[in-house]
């Protein structure tokens, strides 16, 4: 009896330790207004068959009223070497159409610009990731 109850306590800790390891990720606050708040989660994505994942970012995207909100803004990934999105281009704007309270959470199924390519670990040459932004946020 001892020894099945050793068994299944020490599964149970394994488990424990596994799942919060394993679905733990960090919130990264971006921008809140009153109005939205924008937030993001770094993942991985398999991309290419038998390759290394690429590594996302996941943006969260709150409707913080009880109202319809249409919002617009430039995604700016910061890298040692450099900076997709600092120029405020077109190519990285984003526009999102949110219902009241609603949240919208990328994830590797999206298709949008909500799926923030950071790095692919398969490429020797890959800028290194510093940091994410939101600039020129509009909301209506």
């Amino acid at each position: 009896m001892k020894r099945d109850l050793f068994k299944w306590t020490k599964s149970i800790a394994a488990c424990v330790l596994f799942c919060s390891t394993a679905f733990s990720q960090e919130e990264h606050q971006l921008i809140t207004t009153p109005q939205i708040k924008i937030s993001y989660v770094r993942g991985d994505c398999d991309v290419e068959t038998g390759k290394q994942a690429y590594q996302f970012a996941f943006l969260k995207i709150e409707n913080l009223t009880n109202a319809n909100l249409h919002a617009g803004f430039n995604i700016v990934v910061q890298y040692d070497e450099g900076c997709a999105g600092c120029n405020g281009s077109d190519e990285s704007l984003y526009y999102v159409s949110l219902s009241p309270n609603q949240v919208y959470t990328a994830s590797c199924g999206s298709d949008d610009k909500t799926k923030v390519y950071l790095r692919n670990p398969n490429f020797s040459g890959a800028w290194n990731f510093q940091e994410l932004r939101i600039e020129n946020l509009i909301v209506e």
